[in-house]
This record gives C-alpha cells, structure tokens and sequence, in this order.
C-alpha cells in the first residue's frame, strides 16, 4: 500500500513518512497547500493547473476495479447509464 515509501531505497529500508493522510482528496488538498509532494491519481491532479507533475516514469501498483450491484437491478436504466459512464471515463483515462 505505502509503495512511495520504498521508490529508490534499498531492501528493507523505508523513508519516513511526515504526514499522513487516509485520502486523495486530503492529499490533494495538502500539495496544493505547500505541503510537499503526493501520489495523486490522473483523474485529479490532469484536472488541477496548480499541480506539476513530477517523475512521471513512475507507477503505482495495478488493481482490478470491479462495478457490483445487484442482480435485480441488471435492467435498470439508471445502472446502464452509469456504467456507461465508467466505461467512458476509463477510456478516456491514461490507466
């Protein structure tokens, strides 16, 4: 989970964290408040000019997304819009 802390370090050797934060949102707000830097997924930091990206070769870990609802609710007008939407905003995407 905390990959950041061991880019370039040696095996079993961490860097020590100075804030904390248990969300992007804080995060964001906490590196467009001067804070230092931050991991920030593209959706965020594309749509805020303050930010500068940095080492963009860069990646943090994959993960599988998985879009769950209920069976009943499979004709549903309003869950075949929004995952319309998803699929469109992940095209859109970099990932």
């Amino acid at each position: 989970v905390n990959w950041l802390l061991r880019v370039g370090y040696k095996e079993g050797k961490l860097r020590r964290p100075t804030m904390t934060v248990n969300n992007v949102y804080g995060v964001m707000k906490a590196v467009q408040s001067g804070a230092g830097i931050g991991a920030l997924p593209e959706y965020m930091s594309s749509s805020n000019a303050d930010l500068v990206e940095i080492l963009p070769e860069l990646t943090g870990p994959q993960f599988d997304a998985y879009f769950v609802y209920a069976e009943e609710m499979r004709r549903s007008k309003r869950i075949s819009v929004f995952r319309d939407f998803l699929l469109r905003k992940v095209a859109e995407s970099k990932f």
